[in-house]
């Protein structure tokens, strides 16, 4: 059985960039909850696993709108 794949849109990888504080995997996984190792699938464009996909495309949209970016 294999997981469903996707690829995170543009703009939840841009704010993840230029919000990201450091890329230790203590600062990665305090930050957005993630590994150093899920981070460069992030920077190159890799596709992760659906679930992971998607808690992190609504943790992201949710500090937009606190943001009120």
């Amino acid at each position: 059985m294999s997981q469903s794949m996707m690829s995170l849109p543009p703009e939840i990888v841009t704010h993840m960039i230029e919000n990201c504080p450091g890329r230790t995997d203590e600062t990665l996984q305090s930050r957005f909850g993630i590994s150093y190792n899920t981070w460069r699938q992030i920077e190159r464009g890799a596709s992760l696993r659906r679930s992971l996909a998607e808690r992190l495309i609504s943790r992201v949209t949710a500090e937009f709108l606190s943001d009120g970016s």
